[in-house]
């Protein structure tokens, strides 16, 4: 079942929890002749009703523990399109742990639509603790499989279980960051909804087909969704989305293709008692504005609670990349960090103008989801109101592809030896236009603080050609956050990406 998804602490969890009510869910999507146009009317229609919180399972699988539920799997030779010549694969999570909440899934074959049939025998639950299998089972989500890896063995490559939340992967990639289809209210103070996808199509694919299509109804109790996933694996597994969304309410905070993932420790993290040095599944924020500037922005785990904004205008992309491949800087042979996937967001087409947002939350463990990416509109989303956006998600490991610049490699900070309250950030960036430059070449530091003084900047080649460090001194002004920012050039002609960074007291 490999690493399964953890909310991003026990208060999102209650949070997730906070709108549960007695009433009994809305009727699922009737059998017959089914398609895209029939599931946007279904989440229009339930957008004019007032919203009703799903039932919750009872009994023991929902007692399972994590470790318990993770040992309950799904038989193989049991898997949907596992007759013929697919090169697709079903496989489902039944409904337990947290995942207490059941969905219904049907297959859309030729336009005609039929609930997914499922027993006990489907799933193996000898490690589960459970002393007898359950009569009854209701379905939390499902994981595709399909021979990215090998020709002759069906690996997972994507996964919808929880709240809206998915997972893809590439080829020779582990689960790491997470997808939603949406958030409301993350990180601004008010109660946050996890909105939920409440029905799912797997539409079956022709034999032989390299794509396959999901079709999703998700509901909040401020708004309602249709999504569309074209799912197509490779090197790069992409999912192309198309979604619908019907304003229940007024919402305060509308987040599109939001990113959510996992940052514990990393290279300007303090010691801890850990034979691991780093410890992610992203390391960054990267962001190609509608301008062409290319943004690079480290992630931490902060003291407290921290928000960064990107204002721009039509985005070319934005991602929480996993750019550290080298399993020396993780040393974790069993969790492979170093194989985590980049998710990467291109918007299709112009999103218009808003904000790409970074939220990340302090954290006292791993097992946390702390880090969160997502893009807001500048326009508020009212009642009543139809918003429509298209985007392809790309689980990925080549990052270097996205851009032509040099790209930051590494983040350190420190205070600055025997100088009173004066801080020192050291960037390196590599690759690109600094690998044919000799270390005699004039190559200079554009620096920019939001506060506070520049004390002074240095730039060097270190260690193999291609590789560049610059120095950063600055002096805070009292208890002010400092925004800073920093790229390389020669001559005028800009060399790397922008890294941009936040120094809080």
């Amino acid at each position: 079942m490999g690493k399964l998804h953890v909310l991003i602490s026990l208060a999102c969890l209650l949070a997730a929890t906070a709108f549960a009510s007695p009433a009994a869910a809305p009727e699922v999507m009737p059998q017959g002749t089914v398609d895209f146009e029939a599931v946007k009317a279904m989440a229009a229609k339930l957008a004019a009703e007032p919203y009703r919180e799903p039932a919750v399972i009872q009994g023991d699988l929902r007692k399972l523990s994590y470790d318990q539920y993770r040992a309950l799997r799904s038989r193989p030779d049991t898997a949907l399109w596992r007759d013929g010549n697919s090169l697709f694969h079903v496989e489902f999570f039944p409904a337990g742990f947290i995942y207490d909440r059941p969905v219904q899934i049907d297959v859309v074959d030729k336009g005609a639509s039929t609930p997914v049939a499922i027993s006990p025998d489907q799933f193996d639950f000898s490690d589960t603790g459970l002393k007898q299998p359950p009569k009854d089972l209701a379905l939390a989500g499902f994981r595709i499989t399909y021979p990215i890896n090998r020709p002759d063995k069906f690996d997972e490559v994507i996964s919808f279980l929880g709240a809206s939340y998915f997972r893809a992967i590439g080829r020779g990639q582990v689960y790491g960051a997470s997808a939603r289809g949406l958030a409301i209210n993350t990180g601004i103070g008010e109660p946050e909804q996890f909105p939920i996808f409440r029905q799912f199509w797997l539409v079956k694919p022709a034999d032989g087909a390299n794509e396959v299509t999901v079709w999703a109804l998700l509901d909040a109790p401020d708004a309602t969704g249709a999504f569309a996933f074209v799912i197509r694996p490779g090197g790069r597994t992409v999912v192309d989305t198309h979604a619908f969304l019907y304003m229940r309410n007024d919402v305060k905070l509308l987040a599109i293709a939001p990113l959510t993932s996992m940052f514990f420790a990393g290279k300007m993290s303090p010691p801890r008692d850990d034979y691991r040095p780093e410890i992610h599944d992203s390391d960054g924020l990267y962001i190609a504005t509608g301008s062409g500037e290319r943004i690079w922005r480290p992630l931490s785990n902060p003291s407290g609670l921290a928000i960064s904004s990107f204002t721009d205008t039509n985005p070319r992309g934005f991602g929480l990349m996993q750019r550290d491949r080298d399993f020396e800087h993780y040393q974790d042979s069993g969790a492979q960090l170093q194989a985590r996937p980049s998710l990467w967001v291109e918007p299709e087409p112009n999103w218009g103008d808003g904000e790409v947002r970074l939220v990340e939350i302090p954290s006292p463990a791993e097992t946390n989801d702390n880090i969160v990416a997502l893009w807001v509109s500048r326009w508020p989303a009212r009642k009543g109101e139809t918003k429509e956006y298209k985007y392809r998600l790309s689980a990925l490991d080549d990052e270097a592809a996205l851009s032509p610049l040099a790209r930051v490699v590494s983040t350190r900070s420190g205070v600055v030896p025997a100088a009173d309250g004066q801080r020192r950030y050291v960037v390196e960036f590599a690759g690109s236009a600094l690998d044919a430059l000799a270390a005699e070449q004039p190559v200079s530091a554009d620096v920019s603080l939001s506060s506070g003084k520049l004390l002074r900047t240095h730039v060097e080649r270190v260690g193999t050609p291609g590789r560049w460090r610059v120095v950063i001194d600055f002096q805070p002004d009292g208890r002010k956050s400092v925004d800073l920012r920093a790229s390389l050039a020669l001559r005028g002609q800009k060399l790397t990406e922008t890294w941009a960074m936040v120094w809080r007291p």
